[in-house]
């Protein structure tokens, strides 16, 4: 085993190439098989010491095993690879974020997400559990105050995290009518977009909306509070970007707690040496649908207006959404601060031609209405979708 990399970049890869990684796995579960890195693991610093992992335990041993499901191509072969390692579908949960936390107004991410992600979860026969951020991404880019409870979702309950003390201080003065903005920011502001940046103190919308919210249920979630042994499974890639790239394969999870909670949480990013070709390669076994904006023409099944988008995304939005692009050109005017840092967004899209490919209606339909049904998710004859291989557009999700 060597530290040494070797990383085929999504921008590299074509339909034909050879596969890498995604051929079927050998089922080993239940055979008290320890599962290695095909590298090893970043082990310098302090902070990387103390998160090192040689080796999983035997997959079995896991309680409970989570995949961090989006609905894209990614997050997708992480589960499939989990069923052909021969995990049963009883010990896997799928967890999705919803982005946009039950915004009544507002929508970041595509109408058809969460219904793709409820159809995906029925038709395999696997749990789905929806967390998220109350009021989502728009709700916390207009925050003035306290971040906004975390909720998810237990059978048919929909449960809240307990609130810090900063929550509860700020739940209570929030009550009186005469409160003073300024006094409201003490606790905290936004009021600007996300950064295009590998920061995530910067990027806020994958620290907020997605991370800490699976970190937050990992802590409240009754199954895994305590006395768990629990396997986050992840579908971060390292063709994907020069930042991913130098990922571990696995790690000691940040919500690790065996002294006191004696739960003992590890990470597994289970695909993370495969290609662009290996992943369309899993689901084309599987005979999987993938999610309707590949086929309308996207590559990466990021948010629906991701802060990452080309050109031609936001040209593509503005054709299939005007009504939420332009919303977003408000928000730029409102807040006075635009999403790229020079730039608003119609001089930044320019002259771009749309990305929208309209050789599946079907697909475009449910694209644009969020109608999906669980007898859509597997295709009869599996075709690569019109966004495969076009490159590595739209940056990390």
């Amino acid at each position: 085993m060597q530290r040494h990399i070797s990383v085929i970049k999504d921008s590299n890869c074509y339909p034909d190439m050879p596969i890498v990684c995604g051929y079927p796995d050998t089922p080993v579960y239940g055979a008290g098989e320890i599962i290695r890195p095909r590298y090893l693991g970043k082990n310098e610093s302090e902070y990387e010491r103390k998160i090192y992992l040689p080796e999983l335990l035997p997959l079995e041993e896991y309680d409970l095993i989570v995949v961090l499901f989006s609905g894209g191509k990614d997050s997708t072969a992480a589960f499939l690879k989990l069923l052909e390692l021969g995990v049963p579908k009883s010990k896997i949960e799928l967890w999705h974020h919803d982005i946009d936390g039950g915004n009544p107004e507002r929508r970041m991410d595509w109408p058809v997400t969460q219904t793709y992600a409820k159809a995906f979860a029925n038709a395999e026969g696997v749990k789905l559990r929806v967390s998220y951020r109350e009021n989502g991404f728009f709700g916390e880019l207009y925050r003035v105050g306290a971040t906004l409870p975390v909720w998810y979702e237990d059978g048919d309950k929909i449960i809240t995290c307990p609130l810090s003390k900063q929550q509860m201080e700020w739940e209570t003065l929030r009550q009186h009518e005469s409160i003073s903005e300024e006094l409201l920011r003490q606790f905290g502001c936004r009021m600007k977009f996300p950064a295009k940046s590998g920061d995530l103190s910067r990027r806020w919308c994958s620290a907020y909306l997605k991370i800490s919210v699976a970190d937050t249920v990992i802590c409240n979630l009754e199954q895994t509070k305590q006395n768990a042994k629990i396997l986050i499974v992840s579908g971060e890639r390292r063709g994907e970007s020069t930042g991913r790239a130098h990922y571990n394969e696995m790690e000691i999870h940040r919500k690790n707690a065996t002294a006191k909670a004696h739960r003992l949480v590890h990470q597994w990013r289970n695909v993370i040496d495969y290609t662009h070709r290996d992943i369309w390669q899993v689901l084309s076994r599987h005979s999987i649908t993938p999610h309707p904006c590949y086929t309308c023409g996207w590559s990466r099944c990021s948010c629906m207006m991701c802060i990452f988008s080309l050109p031609t995304h936001w040209a593509g939005i503005r054709e299939l959404f005007p009504n939420q692009y332009e919303a977003f050109r408000q928000d730029e005017i409102r807040l006075g601060f635009t999403l790229d840092n020079k730039k608003n967004l119609d001089e930044y899209m320019g002259a771009a031609k749309s990305c929208v490919v309209h050789d599946d209606p079907k697909a475009l339909h449910q694209l644009i209405t969020g109608q999906f049904s669980q007898t859509d998710i597997y295709q009869k004859e599996w075709k690569l979708p019109a966004g495969a291989f076009r490159g590595a557009e739209g940056g990390p999700c």
